[in-house]
């Protein structure tokens, strides 16, 4: 049996006709750009996560972007973040002209560790970035109270976290600010790219709406100088029709996740998940320090694997220049040689869960 790593198509299919009207709809209108789409997918995730303004973005990078400079941040400034997570979170911090300053992570969850955070500022710190990993929300209120009286920014980068719970709150209702990326794999993902940032501070909404349209709020007025990074109608429209079905599709993960972790937890390590949150399981991440044999087998019984993240940050060519050097994060290092992502999308069925499950025992054996 092959079981591939995410199925796109299945998901495609199970919302065919409602997703080929929505797209019908915009083509048959020509209304590409801006239009009802975007307004009311900005008016309903807004909704769905509890807070007051949604911004629709050309992607997840681009929203974090906004945010530094909405923020002002810029040349001088530093930005503290994970190194265990996806370059776009420190990419975007150099895009803005600031630096990225990483931080290590806790061992049994792999999110950005607070008294790490602590360690790591200094006085030209203007912000922190989290990064809710593999579904699970991280730790908002550690790293607040981490930079307490400081007039530091706590940035929260959902990109993994789509209606995640935190302390019973939603993510995107309790921080400053906070990023979302509609990457196509994500748990609500477009057919391209997109993403979004919510935020109850009617202000920096503002700010970060114009800034995404060229820094205008008529069409040849431009108060400030801005960019294009826009999320198009056609995104909108099919993220419509996404977000109806993502709270029971979380729940299919979730149910999945539970099985792995059932039949697997004496073979391999699942990554933690606190008592105080409500993971989506984007992923499901294993450790094992037989990552390399175990993927191989796998893959010569055609199960489909992946690594998230298979080097730190902070070990990354593209950041040589800040001078870190091997054993400075010494967990997001070790942790980064032995996760894998297991197979994990809502329509998994039980038989290509089993399968899954068999092959790695089978490996074990």
């Amino acid at each position: 049996m092959k079981i591939p790593f995410v199925d796109l198509k299945a998901n495609y299919l199970s919302i065919k006709d409602e997703i080929d009207n929505a797209i019908s709809n915009v083509v048959n209108r020509t209304a590409f750009i801006k239009g009802k789409e975007l307004e009311q997918f900005e008016k309903n995730w807004a909704e769905m996560c509890g807070a007051g303004f949604c911004a629709g973005t050309s992607n997840g990078t681009a929203s974090l972007e906004l945010i530094l400079r909405s923020l002002n941040i810029g040349p001088g400034d530093e930005v503290v973040c994970p190194s265990h997570t996806f370059i776009a979170t420190a990419e975007a911090i150099v895009n803005c002209g600031a630096k990225p300053v990483f931080a290590d992570c806790h061992d049994g969850t792999a999110l950005i560790d607070a008294n790490e955070v602590r360690k790591a500022l200094t006085g030209r710190t203007k912000a922190v970035i989290i990064v809710d990993l593999y579904g699970q929300p991280a730790d908002h209120d550690a790293v607040l109270e981490a930079v307490a009286d400081k007039n530091i920014t706590v940035i929260q980068d959902a990109a993994q976290s789509h209606l995640a719970e935190y302390k019973k709150k939603t993510v995107g209702s309790y921080a400053k600010v906070t990023s979302f990326s509609f990457y196509p794999g994500k748990n609500m993902g477009a057919f391209g790219d997109a993403g979004a940032v919510v935020t109850n501070d009617e202000e920096l909404f503002k700010k970060i709406k114009m800034l995404s349209d060229h820094g205008r709020i008529t069409k040849y007025e431009h108060l400030i100088s801005g960019t294009n990074a826009r999320m198009d109608n056609l995104q909108a429209a099919i993220l419509n029709i996404k977000m109806k079905h993502l709270s029971e599709w979380n729940e299919k993960r979730r149910k999945i996740v539970k099985k792995y972790k059932n039949a697997l937890e004496d073979r391999v390590t699942f990554i933690d998940e606190e008592s105080f949150v409500r993971s989506v399981c984007h992923l499901c991440v294993v450790r094992t320090p037989y990552r390399k044999d175990l993927i191989k087998f796998l893959e010569e019984h055609e199960v489909s694997t992946g690594i998230h993240y298979p080097i730190p940050l902070h070990m990354q060519p593209a950041f040589k220049e800040l001078g870190y050097n091997a054993g400075d994060l010494p967990r997001s290092e070790k942790i980064s040689e032995e996760v894998m992502s297991l197979p994990l999308f809502p329509e998994m069925t039980a038989e290509q869960t089993d399968f899954v499950i068999d092959q790695v025992k089978e490996y074990f054996r």
